[in-house]
């Protein structure tokens, strides 16, 4: 496992500024928040999409930066709350929704992924067509209302989704050249204009050490999700880290991202992180409430219990419509997005039978 310590030291500071819950001059945005997980470890909230963060006296070592807005944000809060600057952005991995607004820590942080997130912030070729776009994206390039091959702003429409807490469409995300069109490149690339790449990769694990507070990164492996998703720990304050993968009190999202095909190594990396969290406290996610080992074994016996039920279907020679109307995971009504179930079943019958 590689190491990486900090050299970067502020001699005027001798401990971390105390958190303080009152006295700042700027008012929080709805949904944004800073709660205090465990040690050094704090969550920072927008709305449904969460990161953590580790103070030290010698700067801040921050997770994923969610968007550009946000980012904005907490850096004036680590200002007037901890008067220490961020030393390290720590990447889960490259999604526009996690990794976006790292740039504005760049000033002071270096900026650390696994080496396949560099492939995936990649331009695709310049003859990439919009045709070409396939999975997640399509229903993006599917906008060419006047088949000229390349997407205009006044074609998304009012309601193309928007970067969390952000007024930004994600038009500007996908259109990398700046030039007020999207095609084909941009498209399959995905909004992640505003994620810079890392400057510092590892290959299977790698330490970082900021004020004599270790940070651990572990590449997840090859899984449904995405191929540069790491766990992130934080070892001497008991908090784990773990994104998109693993979820807590909400069903997997739609479709559960089934055109990678690769569910035997989703689960692998569930049931790892799953033995991994027994060693701490604390496990937080990008989405949902901070948990423990029990959330993580609750999310794989969803799973399981999904691949069952499917695959007992598909061996009755069921249709999709016949086990959606038959598979209700009742049990499961309290969690968020429940409405998704009917779409976990047809992503399930697409991992087992494509």
């Amino acid at each position: 496992m590689r190491s990486y310590t900090a050299g970067l030291v502020l001699a005027s500071v001798t401990a971390v500024v105390a958190f303080a819950s009152e006295g700042f001059a700027q008012a929080i945005p709805e949904g944004y928040s800073i709660t205090h997980i465990n040690g050094g470890v704090y969550r920072a909230l927008n709305n449904n999409h969460g990161t953590v963060f580790l103070v030290t006296p010698q700067g801040i070592v921050l997770a994923d930066p969610v968007n550009t807005d946000f980012a904005v944000w907490l850096k004036r809060e680590f200002d007037e709350r901890f008067g220490v600057p961020v030393r390290y952005v720590v990447y889960s991995h490259y999604h526009w929704d996690h990794a976006s607004g790292g740039d504005v820590f760049s000033e002071t942080a270096q900026y650390v992924g696994h080496a396949n997130m560099l492939s995936h912030l990649a331009m695709p070729p310049a003859s990439t067509t919009l045709s070409e776009v396939l999975g997640q994206y399509a229903p993006v390039a599917a906008l060419d209302a006047n088949g000229n091959g390349v997407i205009e702003e006044s074609e998304i429409g009012p309601d193309f989704r928007r970067y969390p807490g952000s007024e930004k469409s994600q038009f500007v995300g996908f259109d990398a050249n700046e030039d007020g069109v999207l095609d084909g490149a941009e498209v399959k690339r995905g909004p992640i204009s505003f994620v810079l790449p890392p400057n510092i990769t590892y290959a299977d694990e790698i330490e970082i050490i900021l004020g004599g507070k270790r940070v651990n990164m572990k590449w997840v492996g090859e899984m449904n999700h995405s191929m540069d998703s790491s766990l992130i720990t934080f070892p001497d304050d008991s908090v784990m880290y773990v994104v998109d993968y693993v979820t807590f009190g909400r069903v997997p999202n739609r479709e559960m991202d089934y055109e990678l095909g690769m569910f035997d190594e989703w689960m692998a990396a569930i049931v790892e992180a799953e033995q991994l969290a027994a060693g701490f406290d604390f496990v937080a996610t990008g989405h949902g409430p901070v948990g423990t080992r029990e959330n993580v074994t609750a999310w794989r016996a969803y799973m399981e219990k999904m691949r069952d039920l499917v695959a007992a279907g598909i061996s009755a020679g069921q249709s999709v419509e016949e086990m959606q109307r038959d598979i209700d995971m009742e049990e499961y009504s309290h969690w968020a997005d429940f409405q998704w179930v009917d779409l976990n079943v047809l992503g399930m019958y697409h991992f087992l039978s494509d």
